[in-house]
């Protein structure tokens, strides 16, 4: 027959020394719950800073093409000044989002004091608006042409 009394007797041993040292435990729930709760506090402050440079760079596309957009909608409205009958539209599909409005407005140069009645020239007020998507300050732009009858 064997004896199995010391092999037991090792055993305890060893778990009771296991025990005694500090750091061979693991980690307590506390100490876990403390873990994770710092790490989703800095992955949320990275997707928060992740957004923020998203918006940020589409608002410095916006206004990088905005008053390009605008110089090109005011040449094309310039070219027949007289027959412009589109008040909105947008810049198609390689500038998505972008939408324009335009407003032109009569100005005869007879109600100016400084212009003689025999002037046969008018004024056009016309007033651009380029609007971007996710709400970005529109831009406005205004300028005055001379028509020449």
């Amino acid at each position: 027959m064997r004896n199995f009394g010391t092999g037991i007797s090792i055993l305890k041993t060893v778990f009771s020394h296991i025990k005694g040292v500090p750091g061979n435990g693991g980690f307590t729930l506390l100490e876990v719950m403390i873990s994770v709760s710092i790490i989703a506090v800095i992955f949320i402050s990275l997707f928060r800073m992740q957004s923020f440079c998203i918006s940020l760079a589409e608002t410095g596309r916006f206004n990088t093409l905005a008053p390009i957009l605008a110089g090109r909608l005011l040449n094309k409205i310039e070219t027949d000044l007289d027959n412009w009958s589109e008040p909105e539209g947008n810049f198609g599909e390689n500038y998505p989002g972008i939408g324009w409005a335009c407003e032109i407005m009569d100005f005869p140069l007879q109600e100016l004091e400084f212009t003689g009645k025999e002037s046969t020239h008018r004024l056009k007020k016309i007033i651009v608006t380029i609007t971007g998507s996710s709400g970005q300050t529109p831009l406005k732009t205004e300028t005055w042409r001379v028509v020449f009858d």
